[in-house]
């Protein structure tokens, strides 16, 4: 009745004989060939699907809304599919099907992803064909998005259940355990004089072996796939502050990994086999599908706008205001540039604390954005919650309440002036080709400045602002230009060209000594920063900026003119 076919993993799996006029690997097959083998099962998903996509193309009919077929098979998410599924799957037996017995499993299935996947056999070829099922399932996934594609983040406002609530937190708990453990026996490693574990060596250790040991086997009731991306989080800390050592990273110096404490804002990575979204990623709009995670549960999540692609991870965060979201990554396809909403024109920015930044354009306009000071304007705010939270007593839930004002508080101005930052940056890139700004030092201005203006600077927030610039140019196709970093750009005249030397920071505006024009220090710097920009400013258009009036640089039809009536009456 079976004969011998070379198509599984251990080469010689059986297949049942099929009656006279019918071939493996078609669709009359299927039904007869029992049980199915691997050609039989794939031609009649082919075929399954060929006849899905017939539907799907011709549209949802009316007369399925309302049906849980409506729900199930077009994925239709309005309330009369919903009601109409739920009515449906009421009276529906939920309790756990029992597990299939290994034992009982035909040799025919050994060495396939049906064996690891329904009859839970856990032999070396039945892992391999699991592994290579998932490998095809996230090689599928990608393959939607051929192309050059950009790894975006994607973050949304969670709402927990009181048992969902305290599994998570138990979740993060135990994520700090082994990220603290890690740190242990990396610094244990260090006094040997050995080097720190690698990431393998420390998930066996930390995960699989803790999992089962007896002091620590509340680590089992967890996904272990968590656990190990907090162990391969704290390799990563250590290999970034080697790398910095050794002067491979740039930027700045990244310091000693150090053990995390509870009530900072904590986080847990899921990765992509333990969470998933109900109705999948495309269900992601207004009252979309809940978001689901292994060993916790169903959790509502705040859709405020949809997905773009599927999620490679997720990441549970807890912030210090009590308050929970989901960061999802993805793979998001990268556009075309969009054309600009204005003609072809060169933006260059001056930032500073009284006035945000100074902008001047090619074209001849130009604007100062004044400076938002939201934490100065919160002060009292901050400091009334801090002095109610000194008052408290330390572990009571007073004290608990007070914490969470306070961290409400910062995360209010936080908010404003991340707002704000993403707003003039996205104004920038989508009104100009190009734009110029200044190569700053802020670390080196934060400590070497009075404690007035370091704490303008920081309020001010120039290096978010930067780095969205960065991000919106870099998304839209728009040039960003860096000015060199000693550019004398408040000493130099932008029409002449004079370097009148270094001036405080009291002098807004000054004469130049070579051409006798007057200058305003924001707008002169912005036009320096212009000319040193794209190939096509310099010299023209620091005399096209200035109008070639020596008395009145760098007017423009936007701004009144006070000097008016006096050219006039040179002019006579």
């Amino acid at each position: 009745m079976y004969a011998a076919r070379a198509h599984t993993a251990h080469g010689g799996g059986m297949v049942p004989d099929l009656p006279a006029g019918y071939e493996h690997g078609t669709t009359r097959a299927y039904r007869h060939c029992k049980p199915a083998c691997e050609e039989c099962r794939a031609a009649n998903s082919a075929a399954a699907a060929a006849r899905r996509a017939v539907k799907l193309a011709r549209g949802m009919p009316d007369a399925a809304h309302g049906k849980p077929s409506g729900y199930t098979f077009w994925s239709c998410r309005c309330k009369r599919c919903k009601k109409a599924y739920r009515a449906s799957t009421a009276g529906r037996d939920r309790s756990k099907r029992a597990a299939p017995d290994p034992a009982s499993m035909p040799a025919v299935e050994h060495g396939t992803a049906r064996g690891y996947s329904y009859w839970r056999c856990r032999c070396e070829p039945c892992r391999a064909a699991g592994s290579y099922q998932r490998a095809e399932r996230r090689k599928a996934k990608r393959a939607e998005n051929d192309g050059p594609v950009s790894i975006k983040r994607y973050r949304y406002r969670i709402h927990l259940e009181p048992a969902v609530e305290q599994s998570l937190h138990r979740l993060l708990g135990s994520c700090r355990f082994v990220y603290n453990s890690y740190i242990a026996l990396a610094r244990a490693a260090h006094i040997a004089g050995n080097p720190h574990p690698r990431e393998y060596d420390a998930a066996k250790l930390l995960v699989t072996q803790a999992r089962k040991a007896e002091q620590t086997a509340w680590l089992a009731e967890v996904p272990s796939a968590v656990l190990r991306s907090a162990v391969a989080d704290a390799a990563k800390a250590y290999d970034n502050f080697f790398s910095s050592i050794r002067g491979e990273r740039k930027g700045s110096r990244v310091g000693h990994p150090r053990f995390k404490k509870r009530g900072y804002r904590q986080a847990a990575r899921f990765p992509e086999n333990a969470f998933s979204i109900r109705g999948g990623w495309q269900n992601s709009n207004r009252n979309g599908g809940h978001l689901r995670l292994t060993k916790i549960g169903d959790i509502r999540v705040n859709w405020h706008r949809p997905l773009p692609g599927y999620p490679s991870a997720a990441t549970i965060i807890h912030e210090p205001d009590d308050t929970w979201w989901v960061s999802f990554i993805v793979r998001v396809p990268r556009e075309q540039p969009k054309t600009p909403t204005r003609q072809a024109r060169v933006a260059a920015v001056d930032l500073g604390t009284e006035d945000y930044a100074a902008i001047v354009y090619s074209d001849g306009t130009r604007e100062k954005i004044p400076a938002p000071k939201y934490h100065q304007e919160a002060e009292d705010a901050l400091r009334r919650a801090s002095r109610n939270l000194s008052r408290k007593q330390p572990g009571s839930s007073n004290y608990e309440k007070a914490r969470r004002a306070l961290a409400r508080a910062y995360r209010r101005v936080s908010n404003l002036r991340e707002n704000h930052a993403r707003q003039l940056a996205s104004k920038l890139t989508r009104e100009n080709q190009a734009v110029c700004i200044e190569t700053l030092n802020i670390a080196g201005m934060v400590a070497s400045g009075h404690r007035k203006r370091r704490k303008g600077i920081q309020d001010a927030g120039w290096r978010q602002f930067l780095r969205f610039l960065e991000e919106a140019c870099a998304r839209k196709g728009v040039t960003l230009v860096k000015a060199p970093r000693y550019l004398p750009s408040t000493q130099e005249c932008s029409i002449c060209g004079v370097n009148g030397g270094p001036k405080p920071l009291k002098i807004r505006d000054w004469v130049c000594t070579g051409c006798g024009t007057h200058l305003d220090r924001d707008y002169n710097a912005a036009v320096n920063i212009l000319a040193a920009g794209p190939a096509a400013c310099g010299r023209d258009i620091r005399l096209r900026l200035a109008q070639a009036v020596p008395d009145e640089a760098e007017s423009h039809r936007s701004e009144p003119r006070k000097s008016a009536s006096r050219r006039r009456k040179r002019a006579r």
